[in-house]
């Protein structure tokens, strides 16, 4: 006896909840907008069943609310949240850098260290897009070398609704010391010094909260 979705429908169903949840992060649903499953179903040319499961889904990962008899909206903004979203990411990435002293290999340093030349380049040609790749990379090798599974898909749940903020005030740019403390980080791992890449990568993210609150003022 087959149990779950069929194939088709359970793909159907992701096509659905990627829809709503790329339409969030990038911003075409705004925060505290009010989200119609039957709307969202006629734009998407599907039943309102799949629309109601990705809702729920969405809830979940706290990019959707539910009110009572008022339905679903896009969850608002906030410092308080943004605060608690960078204080978790500062404690798991700290965690993934002391892992990654252990686990990184030779070819994701070398990596790394590409990256971090690369970034350098880009930053003096005034390449943000580039900029951004390159250090999406950074974090993004040093969360996978850490070898922990269940570290990353709590990353990877934080770090959408942190895209959320960043989407909404994309003039706020980069720290100007950002990616010497990079070098750090990435230094610290060479050497093996777990409890230095730890520190290094927490203060790195907090840094980064303080500089995203202050380019967000506008929030409550």
């Amino acid at each position: 006896m087959q149990t779950g979705l069929e194939p088709k429908k359970r793909n159907l169903y992701e096509q659905v909840y990627l829809s709503i949840k790329n339409a969030i992060v990038n911003g075409e649903f705004l925060p505290g907008q009010k989200l119609a499953e039957a709307k969202i179903a006629d734009q998407l040319e599907t039943s309102r069943t799949p629309v109601r499961e990705a809702l729920r889904r969405l809830e979940r990962e706290g990019l959707v609310t539910f009110i009572p008899s008022q339905g679903a909206e896009v969850t608002p903004l906030s410092k308080g949240t943004m605060a608690g979203l960078f204080e978790c990411r500062a404690a798991l990435e700290g965690l993934a850098a002391r892992k990654a002293v252990a686990h990184i290999s030779k070819e994701e340093l070398s990596g790394i260290e590409e990256s971090l030349l690369l970034a350098s380049h880009f930053l003096e040609m005034g390449d943000l897009k580039k900029v951004i790749e390159k250090n999406t990379y950074f974090h993004d090798v040093i969360i996978l070398s850490s070898k922990n599974p269940p570290l990353q898909q709590m990353m990877e749940q934080i770090r959408t609704q942190i895209l959320r903020y960043r989407r909404i005030n994309s003039k706020i740019g980069f720290r100007s010391y950002f990616l010497a403390e990079h070098k750090e980080i990435f230094q610290a791992i060479v050497n093996r010094d777990a409890d230095k890449a730890e520190e290094l990568m927490k203060n790195h993210v907090l840094s980064d909260l303080n500089h995203l609150l202050t380019g967000l003022s506008f929030l409550d």
